[in-house]
């Protein structure tokens, strides 16, 4: 990877740290925080039906921001779960066909059906709520899409980025620490379309290797893998899955690993 690449991938990494720490500081409609990314308006939360499936907990999904030189750039990123083990559990990795988009295959149902609840709530807060769906069905012709997440955030990217790339928008997907999201029908049609994709795994990361080749699974590609065990990381499950431990081995200096930096 170049170094330009890197910190492509780092600034996009960014943005999901951000969703994070707005997660963090309120679960149901944080509000635009301080260190939100330069050059972008965020105008709308993404939130997730809090009473489906495993994931109660879950309501904050992720935001929409506007880019302020060129408006007709939106990124749309999605958060993952810090409940790694948990989430692993609790899905049961069945495929089911994926509707939204024709002829595409299968995808996980927990994925897809918890993508399915995702409403998007205007920072205006004149504007009604609307589906995710609904509202990539409202974008002008011309608008162009970056859609980034992390771990569980990843399928939800995933799946987002093939329905708006289906419906004729221009669209970049970046993912971290992805897990595979649908079977080989779908992959194929997702690698059909004209979407700039780049996931990005860590290789001791088990998220990546889940759900298993064996139960109908594969990957979208093209990937990069990283390894944090050829750094000063901690080996153990959550630190090779954490988002800062990615942006750490991509060269974001800035990356807090505190918490899995060994002595």
């Amino acid at each position: 990877m170049s170094n330009t690449a890197n910190a492509s991938f780092i600034s996009w990494g960014g943005f999901v740290e951000v969703a994070y720490d707005m997660y963090d500081s309120n679960s149901r409609n944080p509000i635009t925080p301080a260190n939100f990314p330069a050059g972008w308006n965020r105008i709308a939360n993404v939130t997730m039906d809090p009473g489906v499936a495993i994931f109660k907990e879950l309501e904050f999904a992720g935001f929409i921001a506007e880019s302020i030189e060129n408006p007709q750039h939106q990124v749309v990123v999605f958060r993952g779960t810090e409940s790694v083990l948990d989430w692993l559990s609790d899905f049961e990795f069945i495929l089911e066909t994926f509707t939204e988009v024709p002829n595409a295959g299968r995808t996980e149902q927990g994925f897809t059906n918890l993508y399915r609840t995702m409403q998007v709530e205007y920072a205006d807060a004149s504007k009604p709520s609307v589906s995710l769906m609904a509202y990539v069905d409202s974008l002008s012709a011309g608008t162009e899409l970056t859609v980034t997440g992390h771990s569980l955030g990843s399928a939800f990217a995933t799946l987002h980025a093939f329905i708006a790339s289906s419906k004729g928008f221009a669209v970049e997907l970046i993912t971290f620490a992805s897990p595979r999201v649908g079977d080989r029908a779908f992959v194929e049609a997702f690698e059909k379309t004209t979407i700039r994709n780049t996931r990005i795994y860590n290789i001791p990361d088990i998220v990546p290797k889940v759900p298993i080749e064996l139960a109908g699974y594969h990957h979208v590609e093209p990937s990069i893998a990283i390894n944090s065990t050829l750094f000063p990381i901690k080996h153990s499950i959550s630190c090779y899955h954490s988002l800062n431990t990615y942006l750490f081995v991509l060269g974001d200096e800035g990356a807090d690993i505190s918490g899995c930096k060994t002595s």
